[in-house]
C-alpha cells in the first residue's frame, strides 16, 4: 500500500495550486464592474447628483481615499504614514467595522483626517431595493455618529456600484459621492489575508500597488486604495514619491472646495 506516498503528494500538490493561484492574484489588477447606470459628463461635479467625479484640473492636486476600513491589523500603519508624510486622506469606512474598532475611527479624526460612508454592511447597493439603500447609508452615520460625534457628508457607494435613484437619494440624505479614477489593484477578497502577507508574490503586488499610483497621477486626480496590507505595505513610499513629483495630497472635501462650481463655501 503506498497511501501515505499519494497523501503526501496530494498535499504538496494543492500547496503549489495555492501558492501559483496567490500569486497571480498579487500580480492581478481587479477589472471593475460597470456601473449600472453610466453617467455622461464631462463635468468635475454635477450638482444634481452631488457627485464629485475629480477635482481642478489647473491645480496639481489629488484627492487620497481609502475604502474599507477600518481594520485593526492595517489602519495603525496607514494612519502612521499619513502621520509622518503631514498628509490627510479621506477614509470611508464600513458601519460593521465601525463597531468593531471605533477607537481606529477616532483616531483617524484626531489626526486630522476624514471619513466617509461606505455603507454598513458593504453590499452593492445597485442589488438591493432603495429602501434598503437609505437603511444602509443611515445605520453607516447613525454608527460612526454614535461612535465618534461625527456628522459624515460624503458617501462612496461600494464597488461604485450606483444608479441615478441611489446618487439622489445620497443627495437628499446630505450626502455627496465621491468616484474615483486612479485604481491600484491593491484589493484582495480573502478572509483574513494571513497566508497572503507570507506569500512570495506579496512584495511584488506592493510593488505594483506604486506602479500604479505613480503611472496615473494627473492633476485632479482622486485616488482609490483600501485598508488592506499591499496599501499598509506601500503607503509611505507612495506618498513620498507623490511628493516628490510635485503633487499636493487633499481630503475629498478640499478637493470639491478648490472647484470653481464648489457647492462649498471657501471664507467668510
Amino acid at each position: 500500500m503506498h497511501i501515505p506516498l499519494l497523501t503526501t503528494s496530494i498535499k504538496l500538490a494543492a500547496l503549489a495550486l495555492i501558492s501559483i493561484s496567490s500569486v497571480a492574484c498579487s500580480h492581478r489588477t481587479p477589472v471593475k464592474p460597470p456601473k449600472s447606470k453610466s453617467i455622461v459628463s464631462n463635468e468635475a461635479y454635477i450638482p444634481s447628483l452631488a457627485l464629485l467625479r475629480r477635482g481642478n484640473q489647473e491645480l496639481k492636486e489629488v484627492a487620497l481615499t481609502i475604502d474599507d476600513g477600518p481594520h485593526d491589523k492595517w489602519a495603525p500603519t496607514i494612519l502612521k504614514a499619513l502621520r509622518d508624510n503631514h498628509v490627510h486622506a479621506t477614509f470611508f469606512v464600513v458601519g460593521k467595522k465601525v463597531k468593531e474598532h471605533p477607537e481606529l475611527v477616532k483616531q483617524m479624526l484626531a489626526d486630522g483626517n476624514e471619513v466617509g460612508n461606505h455603507s454598513m454592511n458593504h453590499p452593492r447597493l445597485d442589488s438591493i431595493s432603495l429602501a434598503k439603500v437609505k437603511d444602509e447609508i443611515v445605520e453607516c452615520h447613525k454608527t460612526v455618529f454614535q461612535e465618534t460625534g461625527y456628522r459624515m457628508k460624503l458617501l462612496r457607494p461600494p464597488g461604485l456600484r450606483y444608479t441615478e435613484d441611489i446618487l439622489k437619494l445620497g443627495k437628499s440624505l446630505g450626502y455627496t459621492t465621491v468616484e474615483e479614477n486612479i485604481a491600484v489593484g491593491d484589493f484582495i477578497v480573502v478572509g483574513d489575508h494571513t497566508w497572503y502577507e507570507n506569500n512570495p508574490g506579496f512584495p511584488a503586488h506592493v510593488a505594483k500597488v506604486r506602479f500604479n499610483v505613480f503611472k496615473q497621477l494627473k492633476n485632479g486626480a482622486i485616488i482609490v486604495i483600501h485598508d488592506m496590507p499591499a496599501t499598509a505595505a506601500a503607503l509611505d513610499s507612495i506618498l513620498k514619491g507623490i511628493a516628490e513629483r510635485g503633487y499636493k495630497v487633499v481630503t475629498a472635501s478640499e478637493m470639491l472646495a478648490h472647484l470653481k462650481n464648489s457647492p462649498v463655501k471657501v471664507g467668510p
